[in-house]
């Protein structure tokens, strides 16, 4: 627990005036989302309307009907929007007993904010491919040098997707950083990472990530 104020610090002083999308403008152009389940299994699918309206509600703007309450009850699925070369916006969790969307920088925490506004078929069908998180999640507590919010989701994803990862040798140009990681799976997280154009290499494994990952890693630098 010691780890989570660390967290927390970090993401307050790392957030990028580009790190979220704007509201007033929609969805960005070719916006994916990521479904992961406990299982290292994902599946990408593109968000419908009940997922974009909760992510994006702000008033006045496209997004203005406000949804409603949800409770997050029951197994969840962790979600990561991602805009044009994987760029991660904020994460967030959707519960398919509840209908529950909520998204949140801080993943180590029970959400405290949940919404709805009309059922997300696509998501809902996509959740029962993969096996739900119950309790807490696994999330990336310190990272030194330090990196943005969205670098941390990035990072998040790439290993809480590890079925993905294939053996590869290190990248050249590869960018180090030190990872310490709070949850139920921290000690089978990697703390020795680095980042490439061609995905965060690890423990002998290669992790796809979009070229904008690489851009986060080398602005923390």
């Amino acid at each position: 627990m010691k780890r989570l104020p660390d967290l927390l610090v970090l993401l307050v002083l790392a957030v990028p005036a580009s790190g979220v999308a704007s509201a007033h403008a929609g969805p960005p152009p070719n916006m994916t989302l990521v479904v992961v389940g406990s299982d290292g299994r994902s599946v990408t699918i593109e968000p419908e309307p009940a997922v974009l309206a909760v992510l994006f509600y702000a008033p006045h703007s496209v997004y203005d009907v406000q949804p409603r309450p949800a409770s997050p009850r029951g197994g969840y699925v962790r979600i990561y929007p991602l805009g044009s070369e994987g760029f991660p916006a904020i994460p967030g969790r959707f519960y398919p007993v509840s209908g529950a969307l909520c998204f949140d920088w801080n993943q180590a925490r029970t959400p405290r904010s949940c919404g709805r506004l009309g059922r997300p078929q696509r998501l809902v069908g996509t959740s029962r491919r993969v096996a739900l998180f119950h309790g807490l999640a696994t999330t990336l507590a310190v990272l030194y040098p330090g990196g943005t919010e969205n670098l941390f989701a990035a990072l998040e994803l790439a290993f809480d997707r590890y079925k993905t990862a294939r053996p590869a040798p290190r990248p050249a140009g590869c960018l180090a950083f030190h990872a310490t990681w709070y949850g139920p799976r921290a000690a089978q997280r990697p703390r020795q990472i680095c980042v490439s154009h061609r995905g965060v290499y690890a423990r002998g494994h290669l992790y796809p990530a979009g070229l904008s990952i690489w851009r986060l890693a080398r602005d923390s630098h």
